[in-house]
């Protein structure tokens, strides 16, 4: 660590490239360990043919945050890093165009259905209350939430703040490293958070506490949990939505 820091100082006085290189050289796991996750959402066509690309967009996304990081600040490189690698390889698949209508509209309604019913009954609905609303079979629900699995890369990077020109994202909310309740109402951020958790049920909290406080594979939780990955990304992609649910309410609200 100390060797790192070292480095970190050198090149932040000299912007020498070769500093530079051993810095991008340090962080390549955590390149490697966002984009694999990115890539599991993927379609399996796009996954094979957008790998290298988005490893390569990756390293870009490295090279600016190593560019841009200020040493003073008091947060962790790999926290500021981690949004900007994944961002850039998001920009990258947004150009693609990789999300088909029929995945975008399946979303589409799904999430709003998670709203309207939060709406007429102050709460989110559990699984047979969405289905319900859907008019699905929990059979086809859950089918449609692994097929649909891809949007939660992006939902969880959908814009829900502004606040004197900036904009944040619901990945800045959950993250252990969160900076976003320095800039926001802070007890407001905690309370639709904290409130959205504890309508969780017991599996779906745990889930979401694995994948982003602890920073577990889908594959991982399943394992600890004893589901199939599958039902892993399932759950996860109906807890992206209703994240994303809640927050659009907030911003009507406001």
């Amino acid at each position: 660590m100390d060797k790192i820091n070292e480095i970190w100082k050198k090149y932040k006085s000299s912007n020498n490239l070769l500093l530079r290189e051993e810095l991008v050289k340090n962080y390549l796991q955590l390149v490697k360990y966002i984009i694999n996750g990115i890539i599991y959402h993927l379609p399996d066509n796009i996954r094979i043919n957008e790998k290298e690309d988005l490893f390569i967009e990756g390293i870009i996304g490295l090279i600016d945050a190593i560019e841009r990081f200020d040493l003073t600040r008091n947060i962790k490189f790999e926290t500021y890093a981690s949004k900007r690698i994944r961002g850039t390889a998001l920009d990258y698949l947004r150009k693609q165009d990789i999300l088909p209508k029929n995945v975008r509209e399946a979303a589409k309604k799904i999430e709003n259905a998670y709203t309207k019913f939060e709406i007429l009954n102050g709460r989110a609905a559990n699984d047979d209350e969405i289905t319900k609303e859907l008019g699905m079979t929990k059979e086809e629900f859950y089918d449609t939430l692994y097929k649909i699995k891809v949007i939660s890369i992006f939902s969880i990077e959908s814009e829900i703040f502004s606040k004197n020109g900036e904009k944040f994202v619901i990945q800045d909310l959950i993250g252990k490293d969160s900076e976003i309740n320095d800039l926001f109402d802070y007890n407001e951020t905690v309370k639709y958070l904290s409130d959205f958790i504890d309508e969780l049920d017991k599996q779906e909290r745990i889930i979401l506490e694995m994948y982003y406080w602890d920073e577990l594979t889908l594959k991982e939780i399943g394992k600890a949990l004893e589901l199939t990955e599958s039902r892993v990304c399932q759950i996860h992609t109906k807890i992206v939505l209703k994240i994303r649910s809640r927050f659009k309410k907030l911003e009507r609200e406001r």
